[in-house]
């Protein structure tokens, strides 16, 4: 299928950037709504704490005015050494009862924050599950992708986190067995077999000389991977278990490819293969390229796979923890708004947005967004819609 603007000319993104826009507000109007009642939870919360610090205050008061009323009577009294008795024991019993009285009301006001911080929890996770249907479609311009694998009992567990536009990221997991390449444990020889790699220099049998021990890893399990971008750290190691022997290599994928590689033997340190010339000198680089391209493009292969919104951030900060996400969506709007005019500018009618889909065979469809279906979903939350409004300047 093929984009066009309102007056035919070719749509730089080459998507139904409409649907997009409309989905936008849907998802804006639904999120904002969310974090609304959020903010009004935690001000109850607060209200909540106000009143108890206010209450237990103004009970100690009480006690102590109390205390000094009998403390006055009993000094004014004809009969001290009697009274005093009796004063001291209303003293007691009235402190217990003050004691006991803060101490219930504490409890129940703190029962009443537990639920509200509750809801808050439920309220939250309703709107990660609601970003979670937006973001997971790649809505803006993507910078960068970090993914992060680790070898599990069964499998991996396997996430992935989507650097976009306008500082925003996106931490995924990724249901890495569904793909039958990473259902179970990965091997070496699953991406290349016949990588050798220098570990060690050794002595042989009957020999004085010590040459270089090379160990062929297509037995080795990948235990731990970092991709982002360009860059790839992979860990192999001998046997599962944390203390076996294992290779980690830091790879480079620049104009001119590097690597590095660094052995540990069993229960041992990692050293740099390269500290030692006659190591360096029969590191295969083209055979280590050869192997990393394989990884990636295995990694790679898990991103349509990506499941579970885990976190959100903005500029680095928890979008759900700082209680940003209209400052998220703002955002949002700030990326599209640039091809909200073009495609505005472009449009026939003053009162819709507008754009063409051709299909293959040449014919074409109108798709447009009116205007005031747009206006009528963000005037439901108010002075924040208009702000939205303002900031994609559909009016």
């Amino acid at each position: 299928m093929k984009y066009l603007y309102g007056d035919s000319t070719d749509f730089p993104m080459q998507i139904d950037f409409l649907k997009l826009v409309n989905n936008f507000v849907d998802t804006s109007v639904k999120a904002i709504t969310l974090e609304n009642t959020v903010f009004d939870l935690k001000e109850t919360i607060m209200d909540r704490r106000r009143l108890k610090n206010s209450v237990l205050d103004e009970m100690d008061n009480f006690l102590l005015t109390v205390e000094n009323a009998i403390s006055g009577a009993v000094s004014r009294s004809k009969e001290q050494e009697t009274i005093i008795r009796y004063a001291e024991k209303s003293k007691d019993f009235l402190k217990k009862f003050i004691e006991d009285g803060k101490t219930k009301f504490s409890d129940e006001i703190f029962q009443e924050i537990a639920q509200f911080e509750k809801k808050v929890d439920e309220v939250d996770e309703e709107n990660r599950k609601t970003l979670e249907s937006f973001f997971i479609q790649d809505p803006i311009p993507i910078t960068n992708k970090k993914y992060t694998i680790k070898a599990a009992e069964k499998g991996y567990s396997s996430k992935v986190q989507v650097d976009s536009e306008g500082n925003i990221s996106c931490l995924f997991d990724i249901a890495s067995p569904e793909l039958p390449f990473w259902e179970g444990h990965v091997k070496a020889r699953d991406f290349v077999r016949g990588v050798e790699i220098p570990a060690r220099m050794k002595k042989p049998f009957l020999k004085k000389e010590l040459i270089p021990d090379i160990l062929k890893i297509d037995d080795y399990y990948l235990s731990d991977l970092d991709l982002s971008g360009k860059e790839l750290e992979v860990v192999f190691r001998k046997r599962p278990d944390t203390a076996a022997e294992r290779f980690r290599m830091k790879m480079a994928f620049t104009d001119e490819f590097s690597v590095q590689v660094f052995h540990a033997e069993e229960g041992g340190v990692e050293k740099n293969i390269e500290a030692v010339p006659e190591l360096k000198n029969e590191l295969n680089t083209l055979r280590l390229r050869e192997l990393g391209e394989k990884i990636v493009e295995q990694t790679n292969n898990l991103y349509p796979k990506k499941l579970r919104l885990e976190t959100i951030h903005l500029v680095g900060k928890d979008v759900f923890e700082e209680n940003l996400v209209f400052e998220l969506m703002q955002k949002v709007a700030e990326i599209y708004a640039p091809s909200v005019a073009e495609i505005k500018e472009r449009s026939p009618s003053e009162e819709e947005l507008s754009l063409k889909a051709e299909d293959e065979s040449g014919q074409r469809s109108e798709i447009y967004l009116k205007k005031s279906e747009v206006r009528e979903k963000l005037d439901t939350i108010k002075e924040k819609g208009e702000r939205l409004l303002e900031v994609l300047d559909i009016k």
